[in-house]
C-alpha cells in the first residue's frame, strides 16, 4: 500500500510539472534596450505566448504556430554511418539537433503590431528580432 501510494505521489508530482510549461524571461543585457519586459513560452496546456513591452506600449502574441526543423543533410555529415546514433535520432530519444521557430505577430490595444521571428535550438533560448510597422528592428533573447 505505501509503495502504490509513493509511486502516485510521484506519478501525480510529474504530471503536474509536465504541465506548467516551459517559459523563458527577456535577458536585458542582450536585448535591445527599449524592451523593458518580455516572456516567451512555447509549451503547457495554454500553447504559445510571447509579450513584450516595447517603448511603454504592452505587445503580445498568442497561440502561434512553432515549426520543429532538422538538417538532415548536416546530420549525415556530422554522424555518418554512426547507425546508433541514427536510431536515437529517429527513435526520439536524441533532440539536440532540433531547430525550432516561429513568427508571432505581436499586437497592442492601440492597434500597433510587430512581427517577431524567433529561433531557438532544442534544450536552447529563443532569440531574434521584432519589426514594427514603421520598419524598425528590435533584437531580444530570452534566458
Amino acid at each position: 500500500m505505501r509503495l502504490r501510494s509513493a509511486v502516485s505521489t510521484c506519478l501525480a508530482t510529474l504530471a503536474l510539472a509536465g504541465c506548467a510549461g516551459h517559459t523563458h524571461n527577456l535577458i536585458q543585457g542582450e536585448s535591445d534596450r527599449e524592451i523593458t519586459v518580455g516572456t516567451f513560452r512555447h509549451e503547457g496546456p495554454e500553447g504559445s505566448t510571447m509579450v513584450l513591452t516595447f517603448r511603454g506600449t504592452r505587445f503580445e502574441a498568442r497561440g502561434f504556430a512553432i515549426e520543429r526543423n532538422q538538417n538532415l543533410a548536416e546530420l549525415k555529415r556530422r554522424y555518418g554511418i554512426d547507425r546508433k546514433h541514427w536510431d536515437r535520432i529517429f527513435s526520439g530519444m536524441d533532440t539536440d539537433h532540433y531547430v525550432y521557430s516561429a513568427e508571432p505577430v505581436l499586437r497592442a490595444e492601440n492597434g500597433a503590431s510587430l512581427l517577431c521571428p524567433t529561433v531557438w535550438r532544442a534544450n536552447g533560448a529563443p532569440a531574434g528580432h521584432c519589426v514594427t510597422t514603421e520598419g524598425t528592428h528590435i533584437n531580444f533573447r530570452f534566458e
